[in-house]
């Protein structure tokens, strides 16, 4: 009787152990329950998706959110702000004022959208230095995810000078390789030596994925599911901005 007690005790200890394994590589992996972190349950608003909520390390006056309702994309001003837990039970659906449809091709909010995933970009690059470098095929990743951060700065100073032809095709061969850069950095193992903005690289994956979606949408291309211009740093204000250094030769 007292061997079976112990035995079973054993099972239940190794259960308990490895559920809580679980749930921690969940959190760290996924963060975001049974939807990624932009789907709309997260915020309040279970029929959105492609959430780009403002952060407060984006520059600009622009303190709005984008989301996807149907087949609409939509900005509001409403600073629309992440649940504090998931899923949520009683939590009250923030109050959205003056949601403007954007257009297909109308380029409304592209220099916002364009700075937003500039700053993603650049902390993705970042977290890849400082967290990432023992991976094995690190180099390439990061010189893929340096491409994108190039790519995102070229589009916003386009939008400056009224470039669209040049913004529209540099979003498409952007889109194609972020979503490559996505499944690269998603098998990478975190090791951690300096926190960069929000969580790891799958969280700031998931935020420039949102944003790159609405980004496409509005320069008219269709979604896919010298020194350079400097990212603001978290918080803004006036502390030196880091960027991303250029990846090794």
């Amino acid at each position: 009787m007292t061997r079976n007690l112990s035995f079973l005790t054993g099972l239940a200890v190794l259960s308990l152990g490895a559920s809580v394994s679980l749930a921690q590589h969940h959190h760290h992996h996924g963060g975001g329950g049974h939807y990624p972190t932009y789907h709309g349950s997260h915020y309040g608003h279970s029929n959105w998706n492609y959430v780009v909520p403002h952060q407060s390390h984006y520059s600009g006056h622009n303190h709005g959110t984008y989301y996807v309702q149907g087949n609409g994309y939509y900005y509001t001003p409403t600073a629309v702000v992440q649940t504090a837990s998931y899923p949520q039970t009683s939590y009250v659906q923030p109050v959205v004022q003056q949601p403007v449809q954007l257009q297909y091709g109308g380029f409304a909010n592209c220099e916002d959208l364009a700075g937003r995933l500039e700053v993603e970009a650049n902390n993705l690059c970042l977290d890849l230095y400082y967290n990432y470098q023992g991976n094995p095929g690190y180099k390439e990743v990061y010189r893929e995810a340096y491409q994108i951060l190039q790519a995102a700065k070229f589009a916003h100073a386009s939008e400056h000078q009224g470039n669209r032809d040049a913004i529209r095709r540099q979003v498409a061969e952007l889109d194609q390789l972020f979503h490559h850069v996505q499944a690269e950095v998603a098998t990478l193992q975190r090791q951690p030596n300096r926190q960069i903005g929000l969580g790891g690289v799958i969280q700031k994956s998931t935020a420039m994925e949102a944003i790159l979606h609405h980004l496409a949408y509005t320069v008219g291309v269709e979604p896919h599911s010298a020194q350079p211009e400097v990212a603001p740093p978290p918080g803004g204000g006036g502390q030196q901005i880091e960027t991303a250094p250029p990846p090794v030769s």
